[in-house]
């Protein structure tokens, strides 16, 4: 009878470890399945917010780059602009005498000529080469600011003679000229051919300075014949480490690919090979990659060599960047995830195989002990796995179950720091998108947006519209009347876009406003502004700008331009035709610049129309634009037509022109038609 009472109890004690170790192995595999839940779910997050990131830095680094490029060309484009002002207003300028090169002015900054051939004769050049002068008072604060970038700012006329700007003073033994034919040179024959501001392939410094570009725009006599070519050599190797700096890890590379397929890194700057490293014979890059990056596609694509190549098209020059993140930098995090995981997977083996041969030479008080708290804890983690990140688990004992409850407790705490900081980052994300739409309302505050404007002035009739490229925009429109019968009107557009453009459109409306309100022309009224913006201007921006005065009685328009685009203007057949006014500088380039006043009459029915430049450049790839034969074919569909009609026909033309294609530049309209006197 005790033997059979031994043999039940080990019977029991035999069914309860059974029990136990069944219910152990049903709780270890629902936290293990947990836990590679977690790890799956977490691993795609992670890789989908590094490729957030990564597109981010690029998207960033391009802008950067494009502001960069395009602070050079407009460089060249302003001097341009100067040198035309230049011939068309030579009594206005004082002759300055520019030298031959001198061995005492070796290293240092200095304006000199050199001509294109013995043929050249001093005395036949001696007018024009000593206008042209004037041109160091632009170029020395140029290069001063730039002096880490740009080597030398130079022209080249067709009168046979080149002024230029830098330290090269040497001359060759026994001459007192220097002679350079530079009539067959890419920059000379590219600016010309191009017609624009043009950038040159990377060429290798003769001085051994390292990789260099060069930026080269034409510019025209007092006739608007070609005259010649002003033109900035830089070295890349500067600009290319102030436009592009990362820090993701290690083989990491940023590289910028030009029209001609080379790659420019900063490592090029210490090679003495006379040849580039071409895209299509990197053996790191595959043939379809080469080719989505230079037909300017933009994408983050994972290569053969296992790495993430990220890349996109500059808008400023035909280029291109692109990084090269090794796929183990990017998936790093995950990995470390997946480690800390599987180790707590492996830890959690490890204690179950020690618990079941425990289990088996214990008793079932100690079973009882073991399976309690491990089936409490495979509750716990299946709580946890489904979400409940605020959950913990609980920790009976301080042994190897409480250690690894402690575990699931820090990976769950780490796992909803992680969440945490997410969210904050989309919060922060909306918060910003919610600042740029308050942004947005101020701006379009600033200006009138209200019609009909003065339903009770039957003298004219106003429209206008602005349509910012981004959330808040540069260009902007203003009109008001200084007294009962002068009406001010201002079309301007500020070089950039986003909040800085926003920012310096605003100061530039109200000094515009104000000094309108205080009297007088036109010309005195930019010149003010000119003046006060550029005693300010630390970012080096500019505006573009047309005021004209309406005299609502007469119908006479006095205005002045501040290198604006032409208005447009109906003639005797109602036709809307462009009127070629003369332009000044642009305000807040240069201080002291005097502005030209010019008059002209609008006869009753007539209409005038302003716009900015993002009309005639509205464009659906680099090669098209609506243009402005497109513009005045839609402002002449018909007439009879209101100010509002006319403004909603572009639009609607620009539109249908540029199809699907993103907005790249703010589209500002104003168009008055003005009524006379009734009879």
């Amino acid at each position: 009878m005790k033997g059979k009472r031994q043999h039940i109890k080990q019977r029991v004690q035999a069914m309860v470890l059974i029990i136990a170790v069944f219910s152990l192995i049903i709780n270890s595999a629902v936290s293990i399945i947990g836990m590679m839940r977690i790890k799956d779910d977490s691993s795609k997050t992670l890789i989908e917010q590094m490729r957030l990131n990564i597109n981010n830095i690029l998207i960033s680094k391009a802008d950067f780059a494009d502001s960069n490029f395009g602070k050079y060309a407009d460089y060249i484009s302003n001097s341009a602009d100067y040198i035309n002002e230049l011939y068309k207003n030579t009594n206005s300028y004082i002759r300055r005498q520019v030298l031959p090169p001198d061995i005492l002015n070796k290293n240092k900054l200095t304006m000199q000529r050199t001509f294109s051939s013995r043929n050249i004769k001093l005395e036949d050049v001696e007018n024009e080469l000593s206008l042209l002068g004037n041109l160091e008072q632009i170029w020395k604060p140029i290069v001063m600011r730039n002096s880490d970038v740009i080597t030398s700012v130079y022209i080249g006329t067709e009168s046979g003679f080149m002024i230029s700007y830098d330290n090269y003073s040497e001359l060759d033994e026994g001459e007192t000229e220097s002679y350079y034919n530079y009539f067959d040179s890419i920059w000379y024959k590219g600016a010309k051919e191009k017609n624009t501001v043009f950038f040159t392939e990377v060429y290798r410094d003769s001085y051994g300075r390292g990789l260099m570009i060069s930026c080269a725009a034409p510019f025209y006599d007092e006739n608007d014949e070609f005259a010649g070519v002003v033109c900035m050599d830089m070295l890349i190797s500067d600009l290319y480490r102030s436009v592009i700096s990362l820090n993701l890890g290690e083989k990491t590379e940023a590289f910028l690919i030009d029209n001609f397929g080379n790659i420019i890194t900063d490592k090029e700057e210490n090679s003495q090979n006379t040849t580039f490293n071409n895209i299509y014979e990197n053996v790191n890059i595959e043939e379809s990659l080469a080719k989505n990056i230079m037909e300017g596609k933009k994408g983050i694509l994972l290569s053969d060599n296992g790495s993430y190549y990220a890349y996109t098209l500059l808008t400023r020059v035909p280029w291109k960047l692109c990084f090269s993140i090794p796929q183990d930098t990017v998936l790093k995090p995950v990995h470390n995830m997946n480690v800390e995981i599987i180790k707590t997977i492996i830890l959690f083996i490890v204690f179950f195989i020690v618990i079941i041969i425990l289990v088996l030479f214990v008793s079932k008080k100690l079973s009882r002990q073991f399976t309690e708290p491990l089936i409490s804890l495979g509750k716990d983690v299946a709580v946890i796995s489904k979400g409940n990140l605020d959950y913990r688990a609980k920790i009976y004992n301080n042994d190897e179950i409480g250690d690894l409850a402690a575990e699931f407790n820090n990976m769950a705490s780490s796992l909803k720091k992680y969440i945490d900081d997410f969210t904050a980052i989309t919060v922060e994300k909306e918060r910003i998108s919610a600042e740029l739409n308050v942004a947005t309302q101020i701006q379009i505050g600033m200006i009138p947006n209200v019609f009909p404007a003065f339903p009770d002035i039957k003298e004219i009739d106003i429209y206008a519209t602005m349509t910012p490229a981004k959330e808040v925009g540069g260009d902007f429109y203003d009109f008001f009347f200084i007294d009962e019968t002068h009406f001010a009107m201002v079309i301007a557009d500020v070089s950039g876009k986003g909040v800085p453009a926003a920012l310096f459109m605003m100061i530039s409306k109200i000094l515009l406003n104000d000094r309108a309100m205080i009297g007088g022309t036109p010309s005195d009224i930019l010149a003010f502004v000119n003046d006060r913006l550029y005693a300010s201007n630390l970012a080096d921006m500019f505006v573009t700008a047309w005021f004209g005065i309406l005299d609502i009685g007469t119908g006479v328009v006095t205005a002045a331009n501040a290198g604006h685009e032409y208005p447009a203007i109906t003639n005797t057949d109602g036709v809307f035709e462009l009127h070629k006014d003369k332009h000044g500088f642009v305000l807040g380039g240069m201080e002291g610049i005097k502005y030209k006043d010019y008059t002209f009459t609008l006869n009753k029915g007539d209409y005038l129309y302003l716009y900015t430049d993002g009309v005639p450049e509205a464009t659906y790839d680099e090669n098209n634009f609506f243009g402005k034969e497109n513009m005045l074919s839609s402002l002449n569909k018909k007439n009879g037509r209101t100010p509002e009609n006319i403004l909603k026909d572009v639009k609607s033309d620009i539109d249908n022109f540029v199809k699907n294609a993103p907005q790249f530049d703010d589209i500002t309209m104003l168009c008055i038609k003005y009524n006379g006197k009734e009879d």
